[in-house]
């Protein structure tokens, strides 16, 4: 208990302090535009309610999710001729209100061994999941670096 204090008290006199991701002192309510069937929807409207943002249809300021786009690419192939590693790479694109559009790219690389493919399967939608959830992070992070 008192590390931790101490911890606190250093923290603090030196300056440091958590990033505010209080959007709703900015945008008090948004309208959100994104495909029904996109793994980032779920997430960032999570997150977005977090944040302190009413999601509303009637609302003036609109974040549009312009491109939502997941690949799966190979990385690499071993002796056998069989896939042993696959990338994920997930890009989005939004703009808010009437700023230029922005980009988020994010991207993971994992195993696969196909004497495991149920277990391959599992991890590659466990690792999909993970990435909407960071993409939805990191497009708040975004949007609270643009407000001050």
């Amino acid at each position: 208990m008192i590390k931790v204090t101490l911890l606190i008290i250093l923290f603090s006199s030196c300056g440091y302090h958590l990033r505010n991701t209080n959007l709703g002192e900015q945008y008090q309510s948004v309208d959100l535009t994104i495909e029904s069937r996109s793994l980032l929807k779920r997430p960032l409207l999570r997150e977005l309610l977090a944040s302190g943002v009413k999601v509303t249809e009637d609302s003036d300021v609109k974040l549009v999710i312009k491109k939502d786009r997941l690949v799966k690419i190979v990385q690499s192939v071993g002796v056998n001729n069989q896939v042993q590693e696959y990338r994920l790479e997930y890009d989005v694109q939004y703009t808010i209100g009437d700023t230029k559009p922005q980009n988020v790219h994010l991207e993971r690389d994992y195993s696969f061994d196909v004497q495991e493919i149920a277990g391959g399967q599992s991890e590659e939608r466990t690792l999909r999941n993970r990435l909407a959830q960071d993409m939805a992070r990191a497009i708040i992070r975004q949007l609270s670096a643009t407000v001050k």
